[in-house]
């Protein structure tokens, strides 16, 4: 189970795609570095863990997943 703060699971789940997807299907997508939403695995993400932001539109690495995220409080 994933427990996040009320205010930080509404901003993770801001986007419209996202939005209609439960917590546990997302536990193994990437955070954002930039902006703490879930991003979605892009073409290199097998190989060096690159993904796309659809809310920030930032593509890069990124290596800390919702479980890991919520799991280690990282949220701000």
């Amino acid at each position: 189970m994933i427990y996040l703060p009320s205010n930080v699971a509404k901003r993770i789940k801001a986007h419209e795609y996202i939005k209609n997807l439960d917590f546990e299907k997302l536990k193994d997508n990437p955070i954002c570095p930039r902006c703490e939403r879930v991003a979605l695995r892009t073409e290199g993400w097998s190989t060096n863990n690159i993904a796309e932001c659809p809310s920030c539109h930032y593509k890069g690495r990124m290596t800390v997943t919702l479980e890991e995220y919520a799991n280690r409080m990282l949220y701000k």
